[in-house]
C-alpha cells in the first residue's frame, strides 16, 4: 500500500519479551508500510542484528532511550529534538497503560497537537480496554489495531523463531528462572520441588536459566545444591542469541512471566508460563499452540491492581499480596504437564 508516512516513532516497553513480541507485528508494518522508516523504544532484541536477520526487519533505524517511553516532562525537550531531527510523523504508542496511569503521554500529545498539526499518534482504543468485563491479550489488541491502520496480519508469524528449534534429540527441561522484579519470581523452594519430581520420574536433565543479578544466580545456585550436578546444566554469561539456540534444543521451557518464556514460545518449544504476579490472560503469548499458562489466583487479593494493565502498582516493589498470601501454584501441577 502507498505509505502516508515516512518516519515512525514506535513507543513499547524495553524488555526482552516485548522485543520478541513486537517483532513479527513489525514485519507486517514493513510489508504494509514498505517506503517507512521507524524508530523503537531500546530494546535487547531488536539492537541484536542476528534477531533483525531472523525477524526479516529491514527498515528499523534506530532506538530511542527507554526512559523517554514515559514522556515524563524533564524529557519533553529531548524527545522533541529527536521528533524533529528523525522527521517523525508519527508516533505509535504500544504500552497498554491508557489515560489513567500513562499521562506523561497523553499530557505531550495533547500539547503537541497545540504546536504541530503534522504529527499523528496511534494509540490503543481505552475506550474499550478499560470497559470490557473480560481481560484480552495484549498481543491481540496490538494486531487488531493495527490491522484497523491498514497494517496487513495476514504476514504475522509469532513462531518466527521456529527455524533454530532442533528437530531430533530433543533434551532436557528449561527453568527460566529469571525475572528482574521480585515479584514476578517463583519461590526457589518450589524450583527445587519440580526439580526432583523431574529428575525422579523422567530421563532429563535440568537446565537453569537464571537472571544476572547476584541474587537469582544465588536463587540458582541453591537448586543445583538440593539436586546435585550431575543431571543439571546453569546457564549464565551468554548471549541472548546463545540462550536462543540454547532453548531450542530443550524439550521443554518452565518460566517465570520474562522474555525468555515469549522466547520459548516464537521458537516453538512447550512451555510452561508462570504467572505470580502478572495477569496470563493479557501477558501470554498469542498463539497458545504448545503454551499452557498456570495463574497464581491469589492476585486477586491485591488491592492495588491495574486491572487492564495486567499487573499492579508494587509492579517494581514488594507486593504486600504476594508478601502476605505468597503463590498456589503448584509443583505437582507444573509436572503433571511436563510430564503429558
Amino acid at each position: 500500500m502507498q505509505s502516508q508516512y515516512h518516519n515512525v516513532w514506535f513507543v513499547n516497553f524495553s524488555g526482552i519479551g516485548n522485543g520478541i513480541v513486537i517483532a513479527p507485528i513489525l514485519r507486517c508494518f514493513e510489508k504494509s508500510y514498505h517506503a517507512t522508516s521507524y524508530y523503537h523504544t531500546e530494546n535487547q532484541i531488536l539492537a541484536d542484528p542476528w534477531f533483525l536477520e531472523k525477524a526479516g526487519l529491514k527498515n528499523l533505524k534506530g532506538l530511542s532511550p527507554s526512559a523517554w517511553r514515559r514522556f515524563r516532562q524533564e524529557n519533553w525537550p529531548a524527545i522533541s529534538s529527536f521528533i524533529k531531527e528523525k522527521n517523525i510523523d508519527l508516533i505509535v504508542n504500544l504500552r497498554n497503560e491508557g489515560p489513567r496511569y500513562d499521562t506523561g503521554y497523553y499530557l505531550f500529545k495533547e500539547e503537541t497537537y497545540k504546536k504541530n498539526a503534522l504529527l499523528a499518534f496511534w494509540d490503543l482504543d481505552f475506550g474499550i480496554i478499560e470497559h470490557r468485563t473480560k481481560h484480552q491479550n495484549l498481543t491481540g489488541d496490538i494486531l487488531e489495531f493495527s490491522q484497523a491502520k491498514g497494517v496487513d496480519i495476514t504476514v504475522y508469524n509469532p513462531k518466527w523463531l521456529n527455524t533454530i528449534r532442533k528437530i531430533k534429540d530433543q533434551k532436557g527441561v528449561g527453568f527460566g528462572m529469571a525475572a528482574s522484579q521480585t515479584n514476578k519470581r517463583w519461590p526457589t523452594v518450589k524450583w527445587i520441588g519440580l526439580a526432583h519430581k523431574v529428575l525422579a520420574n523422567l530421563d532429563e536433565k535440568i537446565v537453569l536459566l537464571p537472571g544476572q543479578s547476584e541474587k537469582e544466580i544465588e536463587e540458582a545456585k541453591l537448586v543445583i545444591q538440593n539436586i546435585g550436578q550431575k543431571r543439571c546444566k546453569l546457564i549464565t554469561n551468554e548471549s541472548i542469541g546463545n540462550i536462543a539456540l540454547q532453548i531450542g534444543e530443550l524439550k521443554c521451557f518452565v518460566s517465570n512471566d520474562i522474555g525468555f518464556l515469549h522466547m520459548a514460545a516464537a521458537i516453538g518449544v512447550p512451555t510452561i508460563g508462570l504467572y505470580v504476579s502478572t495477569n496470563s490472560e493479557i501477558w501470554s503469548p498469542y498463539d497458545k499452540t504448545n503454551f499452557f499458562a498456570l495463574q497464581n489466583s491469589f492476585m486477586t487479593k491485591c488491592l492495588d491492581q491495574k486491572p487492564y494493565c495486567g499487573n499492579c502498582f508494587h509492579y517494581y516493589d514488594v507486593c504486600p499480596a504476594i508478601t502476605k498470601y505468597g503463590d498456589d501454584i503448584d509443583p505437582n501441577e507444573v509436572y503433571k504437564i511436563i510430564s503429558r
